[in-house]
């Protein structure tokens, strides 16, 4: 069971209900639940080909869905981290970034914020100096795993840049065990997509 103290940093934001509007997140959580049980994944990347295609609201959704499973544990990571968005989409601004965690400047435990009992959210503050190097270095991998190992939580959420701004996305790729790419409707190309 989680304590207080056990999953995240002390601050804490109320569990949000879920009105009508949760309802297109909730199915796409259930579809997505069931698939990576299936296949015995734990690790989802969140990414899309190019900026505005609603990745970051998509993760936010999903993992604020999470807090409606109770028998669940998830984790959000904003690895975005040349245009980090989870903490405006959010309204929250973390006293500590995401790069502190990663870089082993600060333990998980006192950098995320916790939402309800099954909830953790890793923030980025601002945009971070060559972000690639960071996501490339072996010792995020091992923090990462770390992480996963002392919580041992069902989902984790990584919200990725978009695929064709940068090569950020392919180099944290190796980290997870499956992606969701999101597309913006009439907008997204056949070509991007491939």
């Amino acid at each position: 069971e989680i304590g207080t103290g056990d999953w995240s940093a002390d601050v804490c934001l109320p569990i949000l209900t879920a009105g009508q509007a949760a309802t297109s997140f909730d199915i796409l959580r259930t579809k997505m639940l069931l698939q990576m049980r299936e296949n015995g994944w734990t690790r989802l990347a969140i990414t899309s080909p190019q900026p505005s295609c609603g990745k970051t609201t998509i993760a936010c959704n999903l993992a604020i869905g999470m807090t409606r499973q109770p028998d669940l544990r998830a984790m959000l990571f904003d690895l975005d981290l040349r245009r980090p968005g989870v903490a405006g989409t959010l309204g929250y601004t973390p006293p500590h970034d995401i790069s502190e965690v990663l870089e082993g400047r600060m333990d998980f435990h006192d950098q995320a914020m916790r939402v309800g009992d099954n909830l953790s959210i890793s923030m980025a503050r601002a945009p971070t100096p060559d972000p690639t190097s960071l996501l490339l270095d072996k010792a995020t991998t091992e923090r990462i795993d770390a992480i996963e190992a002392a919580y041992t939580p069902d989902l984790m959420i990584f919200d990725l840049p978009p695929l064709l701004t940068g090569d950020d996305t392919r180099a944290f790729l190796k980290n997870v065990d499956c992606a969701l790419l999101v597309l913006k409707a009439e907008d997204s190309k056949s070509s991007q997509i491939d």
